[in-house]
């Protein structure tokens, strides 16, 4: 189910992109609240948002819940996306949507 486009947030779905495109080769990505620069965010809505940027086709790759991994507390992360991989789609919404690349 797609989020609600007034409970989307951009800023979220930038980070989720971001740090993907920084790898050239599939691999897995783990997202901690550190990667959200110091933005307010839960991890019900990186799970939210990265689910949706699958379902959109922004990211290719298989998600898991953070809470299955060995970290635990803080430490642990809010999801891992398994051979994480962004799509010429999501560098194209990179560009248009954040000007960067």
């Amino acid at each position: 189910m797609p989020i609600p486009t007034n409970e989307r947030r951009d800023d979220i779905i930038y980070f989720l992109l971001n740090k993907v495109k920084h790898s050239e080769e599939p691999q897995d990505i783990s997202y901690y609240r550190k990667d959200f620069e110091g933005k307010v965010v839960e991890k019900d809505e990186v799970i939210e948002h990265l689910k949706y940027t699958m379902e959109k086709g922004y990211l290719k790759g298989e998600m898991v819940d953070g809470a299955s991994t060995s970290q635990e507390g803080d430490e642990a992360p809010f999801a891992v996306c398994r051979n994480a991989q962004i799509t010429q789609e999501g560098l194209n919404v990179l560009r248009t949507d954040f000007f960067k690349v």
